[in-house]
C-alpha cells in the first residue's frame, strides 16, 4: 500500500491523527531527502569551488531570497 492511499484511507475512515502522523512522516522524509541532497551540492562545491552541479551549472552558495535593506528616500 503506498503512502498516499494510506492518508486517503485514514482521511475517509475518519482517523484524522494517523492520517497527520501519515502526512508529517511523508512531509519529513521528503525534506530530508532534498536537504541531503543540498548538503552534498554544497560539500562539493566546497571543496571543489570549479565544480558543477548534475545540472552543468555552478552550485551557488548564498541565499536564494537575501535580505537587502530597504531604501528610504527622504524628499
Amino acid at each position: 500500500m503506498t503512502v498516499s492511499k494510506e492518508i486517503v484511507d485514514a482521511i475517509l475512515d475518519k482517523n484524522h491523527i494517523n492520517a497527520n502522523e501519515k502526512i508529517y512522516d511523508a512531509l519529513y522524509g521528503k525534506s530530508s531527502e532534498e536537504l541531503e541532497a543540498r548538503k552534498v551540492q554544497i560539500a562539493k562545491h566546497f571543496f571543489d569551488p570549479d565544480s558543477v552541479n548534475d545540472q552543468g551549472t555552478e552550485v551557488n552558495l548564498t541565499d536564494e531570497n537575501p535580505e537587502e535593506p530597504e531604501e528610504t528616500s527622504e524628499q
